[in-house]
């Protein structure tokens, strides 16, 4: 009962465990994504330490998420089963129109940012959200490339045109994906909902398009697969139509590849799993924006489609060629066990005609024995009754050896088959 108990708690938790901060003014929200791989607890161990030198209590080992007030900035930490981030917010910034004049200078903004960047985890990605005033008037594309210091921008009204929000979706000088904020007029709880909302965007923004990459280093090798698995398929649609098979050979080169793909399928399975929820989770954070266009500007929705769902596409039609290509080869080695049971059963046909016709020819050969073996005891029988004559007065008695001789042959043999028969009989 007590387990029950807790696992609700537990999971009522976890409801609250994110909770929406509110965001009042201008400010930033600065994020550093970790891969975890097997360094996760050398990162929460550099947090904490990190936390202890500040005065603060450290990260429980179980705990996924935690918030700490730094003085002037906030630091929050989450940890999932892939990654793990260290956000450092800074709010409550008087600001009517623009950025703040420090904006994406990692030298000037009183952040731990070096500290961050030294962690023992991997950076794979650093997201920057600047939070301003309304926009600028003077703001037009050839300004907003410069602020972001990016190829391409994407911009977009959301909440109703309270807000407006740039996307450079490229890397600055720093290794920081540059998002800007503008905001008219939203309430400090919209606006720390709509943070959060960009912010996961981005992140998991990137953490899809890993799928992408493993497309590409198993592409080669799963053409090279399919084309075996092909060649295998036409070799055995001809080998069925003649009587003899070499289907030993065939079922070596399929397993062959049977295993080569079963590689395939478990490095890149959980990683296409992967992708098709942080694209979900990208597209449910961008509904929830409630996005509309800004003249001049290309979409976010539109800037993603066209540039990342070609990718998550390919994610969607590797998976299912690594589940067609799995069916090609269960298909292929059915008919390869059915033409090697057939092939056992003509084997195993021409093996019991060979042993009926040896066990004739045993027979046969056997039969001859028995004459032979009948003729021997006779003669060797027909000696011992001449010995025996010999020893007798048989010219007294009447007879005469020679005769009686003659008389004894057909006698012996007639017992001697006889034991024989009896001999078989019993046996």
């Amino acid at each position: 009962m007590k387990d029950v108990i807790e696992l609700r708690r537990s999971l009522s938790d976890e409801l609250h465990a994110r909770a929406f901060d509110h965001f009042s003014g201008a400010g930033r929200f600065i994020r550093f994504v970790y891969f975890v791989e097997d360094n996760a607890d050398l990162i929460v161990d550099y947090v904490n330490a990190f936390l202890e030198n500040v005065g603060q209590a450290p990260i429980p080992r179980m705990s996924k998420f935690a918030t700490f007030k730094l003085g002037h900035y906030s630091l929050d930490f989450e940890k999932h089963n892939e990654f793990i981030s260290i956000s450092f917010i800074q709010k409550s910034n008087s600001l009517a129109v623009g950025l703040l004049p420090d904006a994406y200078d990692a030298r000037s903004v009183d952040l731990p940012l070096e500290w961050a960047q030294l962690s023992p985890g991997r950076v794979f990605h650093a997201i920057w959200l600047e939070v301003g005033g309304g926009p600028p008037e003077e703001l037009n594309e050839q300004k907003i490339h410069q602020v972001m210091q990016a190829r391409a921008v994407a911009a977009n009204q959301f909440s109703d045109g309270a807000a407006q929000v740039y996307f450079a979706f490229d890397i600055d000088s720093a290794g920081f994906s540059r998002v800007a904020l503008f905001n008219s007029n939203m309430v400090a709880s919209r606006l720390g909902r709509a943070v959060q909302r960009i912010v996961e965007l981005e992140t998991y923004r990137l953490l899809a398009l890993l799928g992408f990459a493993t497309v590409k280093e198993h592409s080669a090798k799963l053409d090279s697969i399919a084309k075996h698995v092909g060649e295998i398929t036409n070799e055995l649609a001809e080998q069925i139509k003649q009587p003899e098979s070499n289907v030993e050979d065939m079922l070596s080169k399929l397993s062959a590849q049977a295993a080569d793909l079963e590689n395939i399928y478990s490095n890149a399975s959980y990683r296409m799993a992967a992708t098709k929820a942080y694209d979900s989770i990208v597209e449910n954070r961008l509904d929830g924006l409630r996005v509309s266009r800004i003249e001049g500007f290309q979409g976010v929705k539109g800037f993603l489609n066209r540039r990342m769902l070609p990718a998550i596409d390919s994610c969607r039609a590797f998976s299912e060629r690594l589940r067609r290509l799995s069916e090609r080869i269960s298909r292929a080695g059915d008919l390869l066990q059915t033409q090697t049971e057939m092939i056992i059963q003509r084997q195993n046909q021409d093996l019991l005609i060979s042993m009926n016709s040896r066990a004739k020819t045993q027979l046969r050969l056997q039969q001859t024995v028995e004459r032979l073996s009948i003729a021997a005891v006779t003669y060797y029988g027909v000696g011992l009754v001449g010995f025996a004559g010999a020893s007798l007065p048989l010219v007294a008695w009447g007879l005469n050896l020679d005769v009686l001789k003659a008389i004894s042959i057909p006698i012996i043999a007639g017992c001697v088959w006889l034991t024989i028969r009896q001999v078989k009989r019993r046996i």
